[in-house]
């Protein structure tokens, strides 16, 4: 089969690998469409920190049920599903308290498990006993149901974070995982989103996420912005939804009193060290929280949101490509020139 194959850093190839085994127990997955994550991209240039060579990336993927094993399999040949990354044991101390994602024994497809970029995937039963495989609602396209995880994970980091309806929140990046958060905290009733950007190209695209205020840095001053839109208490919440976010912003500064702030993306390896007044921390009352991941229950509560009408990330869809013009569809990213792209042949 075709397959996009990550040998190392910077050596991504399209090639002809062998087509999947079917597991014991488990399936084999036609894969219909695989989004690109800006965490596919991290992986392709600099490597991450759960990614095993080589390895067939993609992790935000939708396909059909081409085979199954015998026995008590709950998905049929031709049943339209999700499939959600992380494929947890169960049965370690993080998983018995809810947070697969940070299962001690984790595998995820596209890092420690072949991914979507490819035209089958199998999925082992592990997969199946944990919760990852997803039916596709009825009226969710397969390009929609790319979205479950990015949309998840924003989920779980709102959640972390403790985002509240009453609450004003600042959500730092305007590319496709701020878009998601805003539209995330309008489906719930947040009372006040105010999104931050620098990217022209982005802000034009990040109006339909119609948040309360859009906010372009490169023109307007941050802090009095806040200031002004809060009667200077300052923001209940941030999300720092970009890598930059954590060092560009003052983030405590416009914090209000028991403000939170929710570190969602990963920093550069040569940035990631970060240094705070602990006093202020102290006497305000500031909480921090990381988000990584997703989990299963989360990816099946974002396709309700999807298919309720909630969310509606069809307009996020910049680009559909071939497998082969995966670099394109990289490339197109980096520049800022689309929010999403999402590989639909194979």
């Amino acid at each position: 089969m075709k397959a996009a194959l990550l040998k190392s850093p910077g050596e991504l190839v399209i090639t002809q690998v062998p087509d999947p085994q079917l597991p014991p127990k488990g399936l084999v997955v036609k894969v219909e469409a695989c989004s690109i994550c800006a965490t596919d991209i991290k992986m392709f240039r600099h490597g991450q920190r759960d990614l095993i060579y080589p390895r067939i990336l993609g992790h935000e993927i939708a396909g059909v049920v081409t085979e199954t094993s015998t026995g008590d399999i709950p998905f049929k040949r031709g049943e339209r599903v999700q499939i959600a990354p992380g494929i947890s044991c169960n049965r370690c101390l993080a998983c018995q308290r809810g947070a697969p994602n940070q299962c001690d024994h984790i595998g995820i497809f596209g890092f420690t498990h072949h991914g979507g970029f490819a035209q089958y995937l199998a999925v082992p039963t592990q997969s199946i006993a944990c919760g990852g495989v997803n039916l596709i609602p009825s009226g969710i396209t397969f390009v929609e149901a790319t979205f479950a995880e990015p949309l998840a994970c924003c989920l779980n980091g709102q959640e972390l974070v403790r985002l509240d309806s009453q609450d004003v929140v600042l959500i730092l990046g305007a590319g496709p995982m701020g878009c998601l958060h805003t539209m995330l905290a309008r489906a719930k009733g947040v009372r006040q989103i105010l999104l931050v950007e620098r990217s022209l190209k982005r802000l034009t695209m990040a109006i339909k996420a119609k948040p309360s205020r859009l906010i372009n840095v490169s023109k307007e001053n941050l802090k009095e912005v806040v200031k002004e839109e809060t009667e200077g208490r300052g923001v209940d919440v941030i999300m720092l939804t970009c890598p930059e976010s954590a060092i560009d912003y003052p983030i405590l500064e416009l914090l209000a009193p028991r403000g939170r702030v929710c570190f969602f993306s990963g920093l550069p390896q040569e940035k990631r060290q970060l240094y705070f007044d602990a006093n202020f921390l102290h006497y305000r009352e500031i909480t921090f929280v990381g988000a990584y991941g997703c989990t299963a229950d989360q990816n099946r509560l974002a396709l309700e949101f999807m298919a309720s009408g909630k969310v509606n990330v069809n307009w996020l869809v910049t680009k559909r490509i071939s497998l082969e013009a995966l670099h394109d569809g990289i490339n197109c990213l980096t520049g800022h020139d689309c929010l999403k792209v999402v590989v639909t042949e194979f």
